[in-house]
């Protein structure tokens, strides 16, 4: 049992919004180790939590459950998804998609043990609602005892347009995400080579390294992200500012 519970918002760090679904969490689970994975999630952004869930979830032990608190519709229902390692409680809005593709669900429980919410304290699901389901869940182990299960097909689900092939050995594709340095994670795998041209609004690159080794202050190139994922990078600056270039940007490849 890991009792770990790893948490992604949009709620940011200037106010007590982090700290009182913390508190809430200890509350109901004292023994809880709780890790924050990000909190600068774009504000009411579902495909970006998603991202963040995808590339972080396979580094958590077995049992943790992912509480992810990015709710832009407050009609959506609030849900734990069960996969063969881990718990994920959420909204009903899709934030699981991308990590269900490589970890698949198991089965899907709407949240009733409503004895368990805060109430009288104003509208903030995340702490009054998912926060301490998620404090029991890291403890039990086990989602019997706080919702009632449905059918697998009403989770909501979305994926992310695959890259398009445009000729031999050219594709497009568009920028995934954008990092805190500025670098573009394109929606292309690494596949044990870089392209020989990357080209994003009118800026062919053809400078490319594994490494941030031996490149200049500023310079252009292409990478690999941690993830596995190509990545356009400016040593030591911001590739996005200097290509004008924002998640959903065009990029062309060429191998």
């Amino acid at each position: 049992m890991s009792n770990v519970i790893a948490v992604i918002s949009d709620y940011g760090l200037k106010d007590h919004y982090v700290g009182t679904v913390h508190g809430v969490i200890y509350q109901n689970n004292p023994e809880a180790k709780v890790i924050d994975i990000t909190h600068f999630v774009r504000p009411f952004d579902v495909v970006d939590g998603a991202l963040k869930l995808k590339w972080s979830y396979k580094y958590y032990p077995i049992g943790t459950v992912f509480l992810c608190l990015v709710d832009p519709n407050p009609k959506d229902e609030l849900i734990i998804v069960t996969t063969e390692k881990y718990f994920v409680v959420c909204p009903n809005n899709g934030i699981g998609s991308l990590m269900f593709e490589e970890e698949p669900a198991g089965s899907v429980y709407r949240i009733t043990a409503e004895h368990y919410f805060i109430s009288g304290l104003g509208n903030f699901r995340g702490r009054n609602q998912l926060a301490p389901i998620a404090a029991e869940l890291a403890r039990l182990q086990s989602p019997i005892y706080l919702g009632e299960e449905v059918e697998i097909g009403k989770l909501k689900r979305f994926r992310l347009p695959d890259p398009q092939r445009l000729g031999e050995n050219m594709y497009e594709t568009l920028v995934l995400d954008v990092d805190y340095f500025g670098n573009l994670i394109l929606n292309f795998r690494y596949q044990g080579s870089l392209p020989k041209e990357v080209e994003i609004n009118g800026v062919k690159i053809t400078n490319s390294s594994e490494t941030f080794r031996g490149e200049r202050k500023g310079e252009l190139f292409v990478s690999v992200n941690p993830e596995n994922y190509l990545q356009v990078v400016a040593y030591m600056g911001n590739a996005s500012k200097l290509l004008n270039a924002t998640r959903g940007t065009k990029v062309k490849i060429s191998f």
